[in-house]
């Protein structure tokens, strides 16, 4: 009997995603952006939300180089953006100490819709989530905004919502966003520049 090959995006868009994965996609894609099903149930910012217990999860365990510590978050352009934002807010504005930064969370009704959303699809992160508003002294919140704009506004800041979470960053664009593409490109030329002359 010949055996047929399902391709990743049959898999995504057959009736497999239906039965047999209703709270991830399907398929393994190396990057959480080349899904596009609106059928999948989705974050704030527009990201597939996914566990990272399912084995096509592309949220794993991400190690921050230089700072000693890991997070959850989706492997590819998202831990390229997040990572490397996170160095800078520690070598520039905060000392973030090993099992700081918290990644993935368990969605939970209460945050859907709303920005904790984006820690269910892996595209954000918390500085110590426990931090009360204005814990940083107002310096320090320009210095955070002038970062956050070096990253082309693909980064949004809890300190800037209506009720405040200083602790709360994530990505404020889709997966399809070319914006968040050149950012993450631009990162690399960066790192592997930095890399050259050192």
């Amino acid at each position: 009997m010949e055996s047929k090959l399902i391709d990743r995006r049959t898999l995504i868009t057959g009736s497999f995603t239906a039965t047999l994965l209703p709270a991830t996609f399907g398929g393994a894609p190396a990057f959480a952006e080349e899904v596009v099903d609106q059928n999948i149930d989705r974050s704030n910012n527009g990201w597939p939300i996914q566990n990272p217990d399912s084995i096509v999860s592309t949220i794993k365990n991400c190690n921050i180089s230089g700072l000693g510590t890991d997070y959850q978050i989706v492997i590819g352009n998202v831990d390229n953006i997040l990572s490397d934002f996170i160095r800078q807010v520690h070598y520039n504005i905060k000392y973030v100490a090993p099992n700081d930064v918290v990644g993935w969370q368990l969605v939970t009704e209460s945050f859907r819709g709303t920005p904790y959303s984006n820690l269910s699809s892996g595209t954000a992160f918390q500085i110590r989530p426990s931090m009360t508003v204005d814990s940083y002294f107002p310096y320090k919140v320009d210095m955070i905004r002038n970062l956050l704009s070096d990253y082309s506004g693909v980064i949004a800041w809890g300190g800037d919502l209506e009720i405040q979470d200083e602790s709360l960053f994530y990505l404020n664009v889709s997966p399809s966003d070319s914006l968040f593409l050149s950012v993450s490109e631009k990162i690399r030329e960066r790192n592997l520049a930095d890399k050259r002359i050192n």
